[in-house]
């Protein structure tokens, strides 16, 4: 079966970085997102990175069932085995607790965690027992300390960090790596919240944060990185 490595959240920020990156080190890649025109765009982009690596892409809204079950048909009818996945896909949205409702819960709650777990179930379904599977949960510093106006936020990401924590204890000894990525804020459209508005000028570059993921990520000998926090200077 042919290798390849799935990307969530796949068609923009460091989702694509780390695609275009992966590509050009002669990777095959699937990208996923919610919306056509972005995929579109990014499939092309990624196209045009390298003639030595397929580039593939679905659409797939990772926090519905019936999405993520399309990945692993996908796979299935490509005769792909999955080498990487990256759980990259995320939102934020930022208020004080006070402000909380059942509907802002869900859908951080869905976008930042429950779609983890949908993908990596179903990724780890897919993948024979016998072939090696890394998985990169890509979260946030936010799964590390509180922050005033992110409850619903840290709360998603600590549940994702206490995931893949619990995830690492059920697959030792397996032929599966799991991997924890703390990275701070980038400037990416991952901002872009309407009626909010935040100076991320110093923010870091998406494009240095995934070379330095891959790069511990991608290894050639016995050793590999668990767990990867990366901040900006101050």
């Amino acid at each position: 079966m042919k290798k390849i490595s799935v990307i969530s959240g796949g068609t923009s920020g460091l989702g694509l970085e780390i695609a275009n990156l992966l590509i050009k080190s002669g990777k095959n890649v699937l990208i996923l997102g919610r919306n056509s025109e972005k995929l579109a765009d990014a499939s092309s982009k990624l196209r045009n990175a390298s003639e030595n690596a397929k580039t593939e892409s679905l659409i797939c809204n990772i926090g519905k069932e019936e999405d993520v079950r399309k990945v692993g048909e996908f796979l299935t009818s490509k005769s792909f085995t999955v080498e990487y996945l990256f759980n990259n896909a995320g939102m934020g949205l930022f208020t004080k607790a006070q402000n909380s409702t059942s509907a802002l819960i869900d859908t951080l709650f869905e976008a930042n965690l429950k779609g983890m777990i949908l993908l990596t179930s179903e990724i780890l379904r897919f993948t024979p027992e016998d072939e090696e599977l890394t998985i990169v949960n890509i979260m946030s510093t936010s799964a590390l300390l509180g922050r005033a106006e992110e409850t619903i936020y840290c709360a998603a990401k600590w549940g994702a960090r206490g995931y893949t924590e619990a995830l690492r204890t059920e697959l030792k000894g397996l032929k599966r790596n799991i991997i924890a990525v703390y990275p701070g804020g980038m400037r990416t459209n991952f901002w872009d919240i309407p009626g909010q508005n935040r100076d991320i000028s110093s923010f870091m570059d998406p494009a240095e944060v995934a070379e330095k993921i891959v790069n511990a990520v991608i290894v050639t000998d016995k050793m590999f990185v668990t767990d990867i926090t990366i901040n900006r200077k101050k």
